[in-house]
């Protein structure tokens, strides 16, 4: 029976705690840049708060002009249960800890409420004793701050405070971007009203097109407008700032002299798209700048519509680089820990076969001693019996070992890694598995990362059809083109509804297809998974070579 080491249990618990963390902020990215709604922004943040730093209560304060902070959202507050309560607390930016927040742009821990001169204490929340404020910054001014709260003194770690500032640095993004989502959702409104009265468009048009200009002109995201032919009628300064170019260098130039060329058609299908069916696409592409940078931006369109007539498109270009190396980080620091991992296999499968296996082997030899000289009597049955036990247990040493880190995928390669693989699946299921190989030489090697990445795939999916298909047959298919490998598992089982399934249980339902996702990334490539229910699963890992 193997036993872990303190060593090895800490390095998996820091590996566990380090994974947790990057699972919450990641989740926690998605969630929040996916909902325009300030309100549900704000319960969001609290939400993945909760997740990283134990709190018994929070709260989040926006700047509310000069010289105030408006609760906005809270939890556990006594007292504070009615919605229009909370939003009338406000606090002035003069009270000393909120002031030393705005004018450092750092956290700021009270360890204890009640030894702090500087504390003021607010009916309905006298629980308080260890207090923390974060503060949300974008574009380097205080736009609100979020509190948590202890009723025990001192709780608060340096720890706490950087998983708070984390957190912080993705949600002030996204609620300036909800903030403005607000002001726009306030002028469509506006602007239904002055079409339904008439008789006083005149005045409140012109009081309309301004502030829209203002809109328009101040967004943080380029906005842009064109034609149907593609031809850009209107840019914001945002564009010009993005792209480099002049705003007369812009207007009156098609989409398509902007954008990389490997991406034109892309686009091209997109805005066909678009002018064949109403609402909101999104997609990402590379824009060339005038100076030559590639600047990677989340597009998001939608139809004008004049009188019910097709006229136009406006849209919304967002300046992506931050995620995208935020997103390379985290694809390095995944290939680093699934290296790290495939090491730690190699040397648990190495001493496994050097160390307990040469002991296994040394007791067998020693048994099969004391067999000789207790031959006839009482005591050689029990030594025949423990011979055995100790040969049960090389094998299971052996099978351990091998399944840890195949020997076979380091020293013969992937091709016969997998057929070595899918033999003993055979064996063990009775399951019939077919290989496909169309490589040009199945001899060839990859990289350790690709081949790594491929057989730890293939072996998640073979488990899962084992688990939960209930398939009578399955295909392995691994092909070459000229610059990608693509590994392809298959099987005729019962399927299941992808969707459903995360939104049922979005972490231990899919564990398994989760860790061949991020294996998929880390390698730098591409998990496709189809799948129906009664018509089997489809699983597609296409990588560049």
């Amino acid at each position: 029976m193997k036993t872990e080491t303190p060593e090895l249990a800490g390095l998996l618990a820091r590996e566990q705690a380090i994974r947790r963390e990057t699972e919450i902020l990641r989740d926690a990215n998605i969630a929040l840049t996916q909902n325009l709604s300030l309100e549900r922004v704000l319960e969001t943040l609290l939400d993945f708060l909760a997740q990283l730093v134990p709190y018994d209560s929070a709260n989040v304060m926006l700047r509310s002009g000069d010289s105030q902070f408006v609760v906005s959202a809270l939890r556990r507050y006594e007292g504070f249960q009615n919605v229009e309560t909370t939003r009338s607390i406000a606090f002035d930016s003069t009270n000393p800890l909120l002031h030393r927040i705005c004018t450092t742009q750092q956290s700021l821990v009270v360890p204890d409420t009640r030894k702090e001169p500087e504390w003021q204490f607010v009916t309905g929340a006298d629980h308080v004793r260890n207090w923390m404020g974060v503060p949300l910054v974008s574009s380097g001014a205080v736009i609100g701050l979020y509190s948590v709260d202890k009723v025990e003194p001192n709780f608060f770690q340096p720890e706490h405070a950087r998983l708070a500032e984390t957190l912080a640095a993705r949600a002030a993004s996204a609620i300036q971007n909800a903030q403005l989502f607000e002001q726009s959702q306030r002028y469509v409104a506006e602007l239904e009203e002055i079409i339904v009265e008439r008789e006083r468009a005149e005045v409140a048009l012109r009081e309309s097109e301004e502030r829209y200009r203002q809109l328009f002109e101040n967004a943080k995201d380029a906005i842009y407008v064109h034609d149907l032919k593609g031809t850009y009628l209107k840019v914001n300064r945002a564009a010009e700032e993005l792209s480099g170019y002049m705003r007369d260098e812009i207007v009156g130039h098609n989409f398509e002299e902007f954008i990389a060329p490997e991406h034109v058609n892309f686009v091209r299908k997109r805005f066909c798209a678009k002018l064949a069916q109403q609402g909101e696409t999104s997609y990402e592409v590379d824009v060339i700048a005038k100076d030559g940078r590639r600047v990677p931006v989340e597009v998001s369109s939608r139809a004008i519509y004049d009188n019910g007539q097709l006229v136009g498109v406006q849209g919304m270009a967002r300046d992506i680089t931050e995620r995208k190396l935020a997103q390379d980080a985290l694809q390095m620091f995944s290939r680093q820990l699934i290296e790290a991992q495939e090491e730690e296999r190699r040397r648990i499968a190495r001493e496994l076969h050097d160390q307990i296996g040469q002991i296994l082997t040394a007791v067998k030899m020693n048994l099969h001693t004391v067999r000789q000289f207790s031959h006839g009597s009482e005591a050689a049955h029990y030594v025949k019996d423990n011979i055995e036990a100790v040969d049960e247990a090389l094998r299971l040493v052996r099978d351990l070992s091998i399944d840890l880190r195949p020997p076979v995928l380091d020293d013969l390669g992937l091709d016969t890694a997998l057929r070595w693989y899918v033999d003993r699946y055979t064996q063990r299921t009775g399951l019939s598995v077919d290989v496909v190989s169309e490589l040009p030489d199945r001899n060839e090697r990859f990289s350790r990362d690709v081949e790594t990445a491929c057989f730890r795939i293939a072996q998640e999916a073979l488990t899962n059809v084992i688990r939960h298909a209930s398939a009578s047959q399955v295909v392995v298919q691994l092909m070459k083109s000229a610059n990608t490998l693509t590994l392809i598992v298959k099987d005729n089982g019962v399927g299941f509804d992808l969707k459903s399934l995360r939104m049922r249980s979005p972490r231990a339902a899919t564990l398994g297809l989760i860790s061949m996702q991020e294996r998929a990334h880390a390698a730098g490539g591409t998990l496709e998974i189809e799948s129906r229910r009664t018509k089997g699963t489809r699983i597609r890992f296409i990588v560049p070579l």
